[in-house]
């Protein structure tokens, strides 16, 4: 019996799918299967990708992923703990269900990536890269799986759900919260975000633009109910609370299981929501934040504040008080963004 072999027949035994996919991070054989005793079967699109199908037709299809950036180990151990759950027979699934670690050789080296933002070439623009590495193939395999995935569900009765699990740089005013993708002009869904209310989580940010994420990837090609979550701070394995993430987890379980979950409606009162209002793009190899490491997401500013500059006169000067700053990061290569600007705003 091969290595990979007796690994799945392990992972079969104990659904220990971060420790198989660890071990296998690139090349394993695609199609291996088991069924459990409820007849949910399980199948192993690729590494780090599983789609779970319950023994009954569902009308909800439902994404879960973690790692795409592969140093954010608290989602990875979410959705190893979700697919162990589901293995040993203590989560039934009721809906189809697609579980993803993103970046496993980065996930192994404690990297946020190998060559390049896997975060920034879905929707096709991996094809576009200068640079065909590991993140474009991967970007590509992803795609390729969730096409198969949602592109079964012909049925106007399904319900598309993605969730993007991330956890953040630098620490944040606001502890979790969620980021919607650009919705083509579709309007903001207050029941989703409802949901994300009752897995503890009111804080809301709404994009403004086209991207190549994962998560605008998935609202655009398949109009899915899709968002990036962030949980918290970026820690090693082994270091993440998981009491911390018991609201979404709660939910999520929920969902598997199709059961009602918990939500809190919408109210302006009740949730903080922001609009991005601009990104701010790396010009050049000079040009740099003014911050320092300890500024936390979420941190505003006052009119006239110059937020980045180079050594030629560039500058980025902020243009209304109050104006706040999410994902600030100099370590970016040029044309992409160093910092998202925000202002709060009513739905």
């Amino acid at each position: 019996m091969d290595k990979f072999e007796t690994g799945w027949q392990e992972f079969a035994q104990n659904g220990n799918f971060l420790e198989l996919t660890q071990q296998f991070e690139k090349s394993i054989p695609a199609g291996k299967e088991i069924v459990l005793d409820s007849g949910a079967s399980l199948k192993l699109f690729d590494t780090g990708i599983l789609q779970v199908e319950p023994a009954s037709a569902s009308e909800t299809s439902l994404l879960i992923s973690s790692g795409i950036h592969g140093n954010e180990t608290a989602p990875i151990e979410i959705v190893d703990q979700i697919v162990r759950d589901i293995v040993n027979g203590k989560l039934e699934v009721k809906a189809k269900l697609m579980l993803i670690i993103g970046n496993p050789p980065s996930m192994n080296i404690g990297k946020r990536f190998s060559s390049q933002n896997l975060n920034r070439l879905f929707d096709g623009r991996y094809k576009n890269s200068e640079s065909q590495d590991y993140e474009t193939e991967r970007a590509k395999v992803i795609e390729q799986a969730v096409e198969n995935f949602f592109g079964e569900d012909n049925q106007p009765n399904i319900s598309r759900y993605h969730f993007d699990l991330h956890t953040a740089i630098r620490a944040s005013q606001y502890e979790k919260f969620v980021l919607y993708p650009y919705l083509d002009e579709r309007p903001w869904d207050k029941d989703h975000i409802a949901f994300f209310g009752g897995s503890d989580i009111t804080t809301v940010l709404l994009g403004n633009q086209p991207a190549g994420t994962f998560s605008y990837y998935t609202s655009h090609q398949f109009n899915a109910l899709s968002a990036t979550v962030e949980l918290g701070k970026v820690k090693p394995f082994g270091q993440n609370d998981m009491d911390d993430f018991s609201g979404i987890v709660e939910n999520l379980n929920r969902l598997i299981k199709g059961k009602p979950t918990k939500t809190v409606a919408f109210d302006n009162d009740l949730y903080k929501v922001f609009q991005v209002k601009q990104e701010i793009i790396k010009e050049n190899e000079n040009y740099n934040l003014l911050l320092a490491d300890d500024v936390k997401n979420f941190t505003a500013f006052n009119k006239g504040t110059v937020l980045a500059s180079d050594n030629q006169g560039l500058q980025h000067i902020v243009k209304n008080d109050g104006e706040a700053i999410v994902f600030p990061n100099n370590n970016v290569p040029v044309g992409q963004r160093m910092g998202v600007l925000l202002e709060e705003v009513q739905l």
